[in-house]
């Protein structure tokens, strides 16, 4: 499998450092190369998950990988490149499914990898808070999987409700689950992790621990919408 190479991180770290269209341009043999490697990278690891999850047969890592140039049109920050690479790899589109998938996010600040659904539509939300509640003990057996564990501590608390959602029992035992906002697990690492040999065994043996959190969201969406 493809590696990241040093390089690829160094590119990122000074982009964040002069992020302005005169350093990239300046720089842009060395955005080609690094993009050239993460790419490589990247379609080496669908490829894998490919192996692990037979609903990402059909996606070609086109569709997979993220652009690194921002929209800055309704953002108040105006920094015209992203200062990661990151792939997602999901069933009906990769990086523009609804559904749940697979993100590799790679940062000189913070790099991340894991799986679950993010920003789900709001009809996907509330189906899934109901499916999680009258599935609870399904659910709780997932992310109390040791294989999950040994990577994720669970759901991310990325963004939650403060109130109970509506239409649910105050009284429910785990209601704080339900208020999550996304159902994503992440594993953080340094961007220099991957440069150790090790590390390509450790990200594949993660990935493939988050499948059943994947499973789980989509056979909950696939079977209503």
């Amino acid at each position: 499998m493809q590696k990241i190479e040093q390089h690829t991180i160094d590119f990122l770290r000074d982009l964040a450092e002069n992020n302005n269209r005169d350093w990239f341009n300046e720089n842009k043999p060395r955005y080609e190369k690094a993009k050239k490697n993460f790419e490589a990278f990247a379609t080496d690891l669908l490829a894998f998950m490919q192996s692990v999850d037979p609903a990402l047969a059909n996606i070609e890592i086109k569709q997979c990988l993220y652009r690194i140039y921002r929209d800055v049109r309704f953002s108040k920050n105006k920094d015209p490149y992203k200062t990661h690479f990151g792939v997602y790899m999901a069933k009906n589109g990769g990086r523009s499914s609804l559904l749940a998938g697979y993100y590799f996010h790679l940062d000189p600040n913070e790099s991340f990898f894991g799986g679950g659904i993010y920003m789900p539509q709001p009809e996907y939300l509330k189906t899934l808070r109901k499916e999680i509640y009258y599935q609870i003990d399904d659910f709780n057996a997932i992310l109390n999987k040791p294989d999950f564990k040994k990577f994720y501590s669970g759901i991310d608390p990325i963004e939650k409700l403060k109130k109970n959602p509506v239409g649910f029992p105050a009284d429910f035992e785990h209601i704080d689950l339900l208020k999550n906002k996304h159902f994503f697990a992440s594993h953080i690492f340094k961007a220099e992790d991957v440069l150790n040999e090790s590390f390509l065994k450790q990200m594949q043996e993660g990935m493939s621990a988050v499948k059943p959190l994947c499973d789980f969201i989509n056979f909950t969406l696939d079977s209503q919408y």
